[in-house]
């Protein structure tokens, strides 16, 4: 195993230092670091070890203005994290933050992103990815389809659709974009390979297994591409022909950190803390990302920059069978397990006495508990077996409303529909057929009896409640 750090590895030259220096000059200018780092510079990459490390916890701590070291004047962007980690960060971006990552992406994707290229932007768009694909294209990178899908205006059938109209090449979105289009596609009678143009998927912002890539993969017969980065550092890194994801060294200085703050070498697991080269609205300096990694060797593509696997957040991980687990080995045991049995559909709970992994699965195939015994050994495990749609309700998720522009009268006196007021002109909700009510309402109670079946198991001291309702 290496003891070389990922600093040396990835920051040799003296660019990196005066890089890092001017990233510490410009932090001072908010209000998150103008104390703390007073008096600080960067003569040597060891100065940044001597540098406090920031928190999710100081980022909340210091407002919504807190970390913006430019006027408002600079200001293009303002973004919030999701909230799923804790509550939500806040970050100002400026016009070339955001053009030093779109050129990042094109320059190490030069032929999925290129001029024709038709880009279907699926990413939502209160996140920074979905301005950064539009931007692409902008720049010569393709032809963008904004078609956020965290809206209303473009439920997932009218992607399909619209992916076949404008026969897309590529599909940027969430790992979930692809599984439910397929799955409508499937609905409709259609093949999704030979239906579409897809011959690149750009996917980020949530966990991406090995398994479910390559299940993907051989599903469409693309080329899967993976996105990481976060709202508060934007671009970290892409995956290369090899698979593997690159860090972006030109953007962000990266330590990679046992618990003891001491450097992780290659094979070896640690923190992922992120001093950001290429944000100007809201610079951080050794920001505790929370994610946990893996480095990894010299990668086979010949790209010297370093790589690394992503294994989940350090608060996801979990105890079962006197065992640790990361996030990142059950994800990617349950994908496999799903893939047995010809499925892309599953979801993990991790119980008190054993892990369970209920899978959508309209017929047989390999055996789904060899696949999670290979990965993860002899834990107690129970595979479930469910029908369609009670994992993903995809059905429910392909009956949002018709969304339109306001209007003010309605003519009666011709077709169309007779609207009263605004809301009615601006929002047409679907009218569920009386099949469509009873699949929706029966699906719901079996949810609803398998969650209290498994509540009475657990311990009644201690215990929280599984039902979905206490997430913030």
């Amino acid at each position: 195993m290496s003891a070389q750090s990922i600093e040396e590895e990835a920051y040799p030259d003296a660019g990196a230092v005066a890089a890092l220096d001017a990233t510490v000059a410009r932090a001072r200018a908010s209000v998150l670091y103008a104390e703390r780092l007073r008096g600080h510079r960067i003569r040597a990459l060891a100065d940044v070890r001597s540098l406090p490390f920031t928190t999710r916890e100081d980022l909340q701590g210091a407002g919504i203005d807190g970390t913006r070291a430019v006027p408002l004047e600079r200001v293009c962007h303002y973004g919030e994290t999701s909230g799923t980690s804790g509550a939500s960060n806040s970050t100002w971006l400026t016009a070339e933050d955001f053009e030093r990552n779109a050129r990042a992406i094109t320059a190490r994707h030069p032929d999925v992103f290129a001029p024709g290229r038709v880009l279907l932007n699926r990413f939502p768009f209160m996140a920074a990815p979905a301005h950064l694909i539009q931007l692409i294209a902008r720049l010569g990178g393709g032809v963008a389809v904004p078609a956020g899908n965290i809206n209303w205006d473009v439920p997932f059938p009218r992607a399909l659709a619209l992916a076949q109209q404008t026969r897309a090449q590529v599909l940027a979105g969430m790992p979930l974009e692809p599984i439910v289009l397929g799955r409508i596609a499937r609905m409709q009678g259609l093949d999704p390979a030979k239906a579409t143009s897809f011959d690149t998927f750009f996917l980020g912002g949530a966990a991406l297994p090995p398994a479910l890539q390559r299940r993907i993969e051989r599903e469409w017969g693309v080329r899967v591409i993976e996105l990481y980065g976060s709202t508060e550092t934007m671009l970290l890194g892409t995956s290369c022909s090899a698979g593997n994801l690159h860090l972006e060294t030109d953007l962000a200085f990266c330590e990679v950190l046992r618990a003891d703050a001491t450097p992780a070498g290659v094979g070896e697991e640690g923190q992922l803390v992120i001093t950001t080269l290429g944000v100007e609205g809201s610079p951080l300096v050794r920001f505790e990302s929370g994610d946990l990694v893996r480095r990894l060797p010299p990668c086979a593509c010949g790209d010297p920059r370093p790589s690394i696997v992503v294994l989940g957040r350090a608060s996801e991980v979990c105890m079962l069978g006197g065992r640790r687990l990361l996030s990142h080995e059950i994800l990617d045991a349950a994908a496999a397990a799903a893939d047995a049995l010809d499925s892309s559909v599953f979801f993990a709970v991790v119980l008190p006495d054993r892990l369970l992994v209920r899978i959508e699965a309209e017929s047989g195939g390999a055996d789904p508990e060899r696949e999670l015994r290979a990965r993860l050994g002899e834990l107690p495990l129970e595979v479930e077996l469910v029908g369609p749609q009670d994992v993903l309700d995809v059905e429910l998720m392909s009956r949002s409303p018709s969304v339109y522009k306001p209007v003010a009268m309605a003519d009666w006196t011709r077709p169309g529909r007779r609207i009263l007021s605004m809301n009615e002109g601006m929002i047409d909700w679907p009218r569920p057929t009386l099949g469509e009510g009873w699949r929706w309402l029966s699906r719901n109670l079996r949810r609803s009896r398998r969650r209290r079946r498994l509540e009475r198991q657990l311990p009644a001291a201690g215990s929280q409640r599984l039902d979905s309702g206490h997430e913030r």
